[in-house]
């Protein structure tokens, strides 16, 4: 499975998006496409040559997305637990 990428206007700035192409609710696109207009991920390189992003770059962006955030709160917490 595949998504198209969108180019669009967003504050100012050209963001892509990922097009859904079945009807009906997607919460994964919905997440990617909220992180992609905040600029907190990054579609790869090919993806945005090739104007199409597979499930696998989709999953892979949020995953590597949620275990930098992971790791850094983690890291906040143990600098706070070691101040204490």
């Amino acid at each position: 499975m595949s998504y198209t990428l969108k180019s669009i206007c967003y504050h100012s700035e050209q963001r892509n998006i990922l097009l859904q192409n079945e009807n009906g609710p997607c919460p994964l696109l919905a997440a990617a496409n909220a992180l992609l207009l905040r600029g907190l991920i990054h579609l790869p390189t090919h993806c945005v040559k090739t104007s199409l992003a597979s499930i696998d770059d989709v999953v892979n962006m949020l995953a590597e997305r949620a275990l930098r955030s992971s790791s850094s709160s983690s890291s906040t917490t143990s600098d706070q637990t070691q101040s204490a």
